[in-house]
């Protein structure tokens, strides 16, 4: 009778609860470049994310560091600001190079890219579902062989990532 009434309460109980923290993410991310994103959860509101993806005829590898806050006010329980910071590495390969906005043209080579990341914007997760909705800003400085430096301040990114 005992094992009857505990297996009862747990049938009445298991369906509305719904409650889960996930520790990861994976999805991918679109903007200047196409991404595939992992993120994993150290608590609630720090995580670090890891991109490796295709970006302007060569690969990039990206590490951020992030800072999730909720939002707390009526009708947003499910969106987060989120911040951080990062550095990527990245090879192209490449005939041209820029100074200034002046192209100057020279045999095909490999150009290796270095540069720091910036991220700030808004996670939606969706609440009986395992799925995260982000659009962001993310700037950047960028040193290379074919421009020497570059900065990037209107970056756009969106993506879409499975937590579990």
């Amino acid at each position: 009778m005992k094992h009857v009434l505990i297996i009862g309460l747990f049938l009445c109980i298991a369906p509305t609860v719904m409650g889960q923290y996930y520790t990861r993410d994976v999805g991918f991310r679109t903007g200047e470049g196409t991404f595939i994103s992992f993120r994993q959860f150290f608590d609630e509101e720090r995580a670090v994310e890891g991109m490796i993806g295709y970006y302007e005829g060569g690969v990039k590898l990206l590490g951020l560091r992030e800072h999730i806050k909720p939002l707390t006010y009526s009708g947003a329980d499910n969106l987060s600001f989120i911040y951080g910071y990062g550095i990527h590495i990245g090879i192209d390969y490449t005939n041209h190079y820029q100074v200034f906005y002046r192209e100057y043209y020279h045999d095909w080579m490999w150009n290796p890219k270095f540069g720091v990341d910036a991220l700030v914007g808004f996670d939606y997760t969706a609440s009986a579902l395992p799925f995260v909705f982000s659009v962001a800003l993310q700037p950047y400085f960028e040193f290379s062989l074919d421009q020497y430096f570059r900065i990037k301040p209107l970056n756009f990114v969106v993506s879409f990532k499975y937590r579990f």
